[in-house]
C-alpha cells in the first residue's frame, strides 16, 4: 500500500499470521486440553484476547491506508469501491465457514456419541459448549453482522463476535470520509452504526483499539518517518500499564480459570493501545518483527472464521477419550490443529483468492445479464 515498504508489509503479514495462529492455540487449549489440565485458563485467554487486539489495531491501520489510497486514485473517497472492497475481502471467508458450520451441525447427530447434537455430560467436567448446533436467526445475523448487536452469535462459532464489531467501525469510518461530499448518505450510514451498536458497551469500549490503527494509517500517510520519540515515550508507559493489568488480572490465582470480565475489557484495552504504540514505532523504523509466519497471513483470516467450528466437532467426537486424560488430549489437539489449518489453507485458496472471487463476480453478473435480456 502506499508509502509502506515491502518490509514494512512483510513484517505486518507476519504478526497478522501469528495472532491468527495464538488465537487457534487459544481456543485448542479453551476446548480440548482445558477438561483434561483443568488449570491455566485465565493466562491462555489473556494471551488470545492479546491476539485479537493485534488484529484489531492492524484491521483498523489497513482499512486506513485502504481509504488513503482510495482518495488517492479517485481524488475523493468513492463509497461503492470501498463497499465492493470490503465485501470481496470479507464474505468469502465468512460463508465459507457458516456453511462449514451448518454441515456439521447437520452430521453431528449422527457421530456424537450422544445421538444427537448435545455433547456428554460428565460429572466434574465443564466443556466450552453443551451442543453443537446452528440457530437460523443467529447464520443470518453473522452474514449481516448483526451477531452480538441484535442477534446472538452462533455458538458453533464464537470468534464471529469480532468480526461483527470491526466491520461496524468500517461503517463509522467510512461515513467520516463521505461526510464532505454525500452528507445525506454519510448521515444515514452513521444513524444506523448508532442504532445497531448503542446498546453493546463493548463497542465502544474497543472503539479505541481500533481506531488506533486507522488514526496511525493517517498519520504514516502524512509523515511515513512517523515520531519515534513520542511513540517510544508512549510504548515505555503503555508497557507499565499492560505490566499492571496483567497483574490485575491474574493477582488471586495465576494458574486458575477464572475469567472476570471487568479486568479482562480493561486488558483488551490496555493491551491494544500498547500494540498500536508498537506498531507505531516499527512503521517509523523504531522496531521490527521477524517475518517468520508471514506466508501464513494468506489464510490467516479463512483459519479465524473456519477453527472453532472444526473444533468444537472434534470436541463432539472425542469427549470420552479427552476428558482425563492430558497424553489423549494433546494428540486430539495436536491432530485438530493441523485440520485446521490444512482445511484454511485449502479453503483460502478460493475464498481469499482475489482473482477468482472476482471472475467468479464477472461470470454471475454476465449469466444474469444473458438471462434479463434473453
Amino acid at each position: 500500500m502506499s508509502r509502506m515498504t515491502q518490509e514494512q508489509s512483510s513484517q505486518l503479514d507476519s504478526m497478522r499470521a501469528l495472532a491468527a495462529i495464538v488465537v487457534l492455540f487459544g481456543h485448542t487449549f479453551q476446548t480440548l486440553l482445558l477438561p483434561a489440565v483443568g488449570s491455566w485458563f485465565t493466562l491462555v485467554v489473556l494471551v488470545s484476547q492479546l491476539a485479537v487486539m493485534v488484529f484489531f489495531v492492524l484491521s483498523g491501520f489497513l482499512i486506513g491506508k485502504s481509504v488513503c489510497n482510495n482518495i488517492s486514485k479517485n481524488s475523493v473517497f468513492n463509497i461503492g469501491q470501498y463497499a465492493k472492497d470490503r465485501a470481496i475481502r470479507i464474505y468469502p471467508p465468512l460463508i465459507a465457514s457458516l456453511v462449514l458450520m451448518v454441515v456439521l451441525s447437520i452430521v453431528a447427530p449422527y457421530v456424537f456419541p450422544s445421538g444427537t447434537n448435545a455433547l456428554l455430560t460428565i460429572e466434574g467436567v465443564d466443556f466450552v459448549r453443551t451442543e453443537y448446533v446452528s440457530v437460523s436467526s443467529d447464520v443470518l445475523g453473522a452474514l449481516a453482522f448483526l451477531n452480538g448487536f441484535k442477534t446472538e452469535t452462533p455458538s458453533a462459532n464464537g470468534p464471529l463476535w469480532s468480526l461483527s464489531i470491526e466491520v461496524w467501525y468500517y461503517v463509522i469510518a467510512a461515513s467520516v470520509f463521505l461526510w464532505p461530499g454525500r452528507k445525506i448518505i454519510s448521515s444515514v450510514m452513521l444513524g444506523m452504526a448508532v442504532f445497531v451498536t448503542y446498546k453493546n458497551s463493548l463497542f465502544f469500549m474497543l472503539a479505541p483499539v481500533w481506531f488506533s490503527g486507522f488514526g496511525l494509517a493517517l498519520i504514516h500517510q502524512r509523515r511515513p518517518q512517523m515520531n519515534n520519540r513520542i511513540f517510544g515515550v508512549m510504548f515505555a508507559v503503555s508497557s507499565l500499564a499492560f505490566i499492571a493489568v496483567v497483574v490485575f488480572a491474574l493477582f488471586d490465582d495465576p494458574s486458575g480459570n477464572a475469567v472476570v470480565l471487568a479486568p479482562l475489557n480493561y486488558f483488551r484495552v490496555v493491551s491494544g493501545l500498547w500494540f498500536a504504540c508498537f506498531l507505531a514505532l516499527l512503521m517509523g523504523g523504531g522496531a521490527s518483527f521477524p517475518k517468520w509466519f508471514r506466508r501464513h497471513a494468506a489464510y490467516s483470516y479463512t483459519l479465524y472464521v473456519i477453527h472453532f467450528p472444526i473444533m468444537l466437532f472434534v470436541l463432539g467426537l472425542s469427549q470420552r477419550y479427552i476428558y482425563n486424560s492430558v497424553p489423549n488430549a494433546l494428540f486430539v489437539s495436536a491432530v485438530t490443529i493441523v485440520i485446521s489449518l490444512a482445511a484454511s489453507w485449502l479453503i483460502s485458496r478460493w475464498v481469499e483468492s482475489k482473482s477468482f472471487i472476482s471472475g467468479l463476480a464477472l461470470y454471475a453478473k454476465k449469466a444474469i445479464t444473458k438471462k434479463l435480456t434473453a
